[in-house]
């Protein structure tokens, strides 16, 4: 037995000694294989470092290029806005320098001139033209007389309004003079409600076409319903006119001119009579009128509106009727002089609102102004909008003197006219019988022109 076992062990041991040999060298082959293999993923791992430090290497070029590039844009933009700042602003300095001198004259002359308007705010706007210009130097004299500094050339209206609000009263109805002027300073910036004097209904015709964009409502004292009109609007807040007053005003206004304003809470309100109270919006606007030429109103009216008197001067007359007769005779001349103003009331507001818009750019700018393209479109504009006032300007200056010279051609007629109107409106005195409005008048002056025959003398 035990010779078969190893006969059968030696025929085994040929079959498995070579599989163990070949098994041996297999291992030996994968032993090398595997070493091979760890140094070829080291190498690449090498290489994938390689790699991958390059491409940081390429991100980062390429990333500082474009900032390079982004930078170079950015100081070229900065470049031509700083062109522009130079240009603009140098074109500027002159106009400002100049402001700026006439602003420190100005506020170094604000006590005798604060004096002055609130004066003339308090005490003379019932007053005519020419009691006006007489207490004025009154006061200019005492002031200058206490040594308080004032103003060489005061003036109520340039001290307390615009040249563009100016010209926009004009646009809306108020004559161009300046005691027109004066009521329109006063009507809009005392607090006490206006009540004007306006017999021939100037201030009227005014106010309706000021508020007009404004919701304004009309009202008389003799409407059943006015004082649900009036409650309508103090609470929306829109603007009433009470036309055609008497001497005497309804108790029921009383609250309303006495501005009975409370607060509670985050509510305003105006308390009426019998407790009642109502939502009152700080936008609503209360304007009265009369017609009565010479109305005598007791102290407490005096005292609870400001009294503004309209009555037509006969300068402002003259100028009116002036431009009647030349629109009737020469139209071309008064529309090329009306569309002369418009432009320069229209270019000096919009030069106005550039600069309050350019000093409130410089004023909340933060960082460089560079880099503030609002500022320099403003500045721009600014500069452009100034060269084309001035040519404006300057080409309307002339085109003013020949108009001007024209129209006094037809001066005599609109002063005969002035003094007739006077003179017929005197007889009223005599008997009420004879009273007639402006407007009648003018109506008749201008038929009169379209009567009477045509002729190439003027002076006929």
């Amino acid at each position: 037995m035990w010779v078969q076992a190893m006969e059968k062990y030696g025929h085994v041991f040929r079959d498995v000694a070579p599989k163990q040999q070949a098994a041996k060298e297999a291992v030996l082959t994968l032993d090398s294989k595997t070493v091979a293999l760890a140094e070829a993923k080291q190498a690449l791992k090498e290489v994938d470092e390689q790699v991958a430090q390059l491409k940081a290497e390429y991100n980062e070029l390429v990333s500082k290029k474009d900032k390079l590039r982004q930078e170079s844009e950015t100081t070229a933009i900065r470049l031509e806005r700083a062109q522009k700042l130079v240009t603009g602003l140098a074109s500027e300095k002159v106009r400002w320098e100049k402001s700026i001198k006439e602003y420190e004259r100005a506020m170094s002359n604000l006590p005798g001139d604060c004096l002055l308007a609130a004066a003339f705010l308090s005490y003379c706007g019932h007053l005519t033209s020419d009691y006006r210009r007489q207490l004025e130097e009154t006061w200019v004299k005492k002031v200058k007389q206490n040594a308080v500094p004032v103003s060489e050339e005061f003036s109520f209206v340039n001290f307390m309004a615009t040249q563009v609000e100016a010209r926009d009263w004009v646009q809306q109805g108020l004559p161009n003079n300046t005691f027109s002027q004066e009521n329109g300073v006063l009507v809009t910036r005392t607090k006490l409600w206006p009540l004007m004097i306006d017999p021939q209904g100037q201030a009227n015709k005014w106010i309706r076409n000021m508020e007009r964009n404004n919701g304004l409502k009309v009202i008389t004292a003799n409407q059943i319903d006015f004082m649900r009109i009036l409650e309508n609007a103090m609470h929306f807040g829109t603007p009433v006119l009470l036309q055609d007053v008497g001497e005497e005003l309804d108790p029921a206004l009383e609250p309303i001119l006495n501005k009975s304003i409370v607060k509670v809470g985050n509510r305003t309100l105006l308390k009426l009579e019998e407790g009642k109270e109502i939502e009152y919006n700080t936008d609503f606007r209360f304007y009265i009128t009369t017609k009565n030429g010479n109305p005598k109103y007791k102290p407490e009216i005096s005292t609870k509106t400001t009294i503004v008197n309209f009555a037509v001067t006969e300068q402002g007359l003259e100028a009116q009727l002036l431009a009647t007769v030349v629109r009737q005779e020469r139209r071309e001349l008064e529309e090329q002089k009306d569309e002369l103003v418009m432009k320069m009331s229209h270019g000096k507001k919009k030069l106005f609102e550039l600069e309050d818009r350019i000093l409130h750019l410089l004023n909340t700018a933060q960082g460089s102004l560079l880099d503030n393209e609002q500022l320099v479109n403003a500045l721009q504009s600014s500069k452009e909008t100034a060269e084309e006032i001035k040519q404006q300007l300057t080409v309307s200056e002339q085109t003013e003197i020949k108009i001007d010279l024209a129209r006094q051609a037809f001066s005599p007629c609109s002063v005969r006219a002035a003094t007739l109107f006077f003179v017929l409106n005197d007889l009223s005195l005599v008997d009420p019988m004879y009273q007639f409005s402006l407007e009648s008048y003018i109506d008749l002056f201008i038929l009169s022109i379209e009567k009477s025959p045509k002729s190439e003398d003027l002076q006929e």
